[in-house]
């Protein structure tokens, strides 16, 4: 009993550290190489939940957030079926909730492990039901966004979500589940810049 209880939590353990894989093949030119170099100048047009527009333009020198600018922000890349996406939720509400004056989390939903886009309706009852306090985009865009930062998650796990500091500059990326506290120290040494 006590072997199959360990190796229970074991794959348990390894299931949440890694995240959950997608195997959906890559086909964007654009990639972030180095941290900041873009192959081209793409935009991205997120559709929240609620029907708001967030932009996102991306260059060299950084990435412009529409309506979020002076703010650091954290592209969190998730799915409505992922445990450890799920999991983490409540931290990143947490954090945002201790530093909303100076940060902003944007939720990319990337649809079902089946590659179809989630429903409107179950997308607004995942957000209900975890309590989200962040916006949520759903579309197409959230797709090419996902697969523009491809080389910064080669296996294309999730959760996986990205620093930017108040400049629109890359600082840092996560992928898997990570500690509050691993976040939140990233995001307090942006501010102390």
């Amino acid at each position: 009993m006590k072997i199959k209880s360990m190796t229970f939590l074991f794959f348990l353990t390894i299931s949440i550290l890694s995240g959950c894989d997608d195997k959906t093949q890559i086909t964007q030119d654009i990639a972030i190489k180095n941290k900041q170099t873009i192959q081209q100048t793409p935009v991205f047009n997120l559709k929240t939940v609620d029907g708001k527009l967030i932009k996102i333009i991306a260059n060299k020198s950084g990435w412009n957030f529409k309506g979020f600018e002076n703010k650091i922000i954290l592209l969190d890349f998730f799915g409505t079926w992922c445990p450890p996406c799920k999991a983490e939720i409540p931290h990143l509400n947490n954090i945002r909730s201790k530093i909303k004056n100076d940060f902003e989390i944007i939720g990319l939903e990337i649809g079902t492990r089946r590659g179809t886009a989630t429903s409107h309706n179950k997308l607004v009852e995942f957000i209900k039901d975890f309590n989200i306090q962040y916006p949520i985009t759903t579309g197409a865009d959230n797709i090419k966004l996902y697969h523009a930062v491809k080389e910064l998650n080669v296996n294309g796990s999730i959760p996986f979500m990205i620093l930017f500091n108040k400049k629109g500059q890359y600082v840092t990326h996560y992928v898997g589940m990570v500690p509050q506290e691993m976040i939140q120290s990233d995001i307090e040494q942006i501010l102390g810049e």
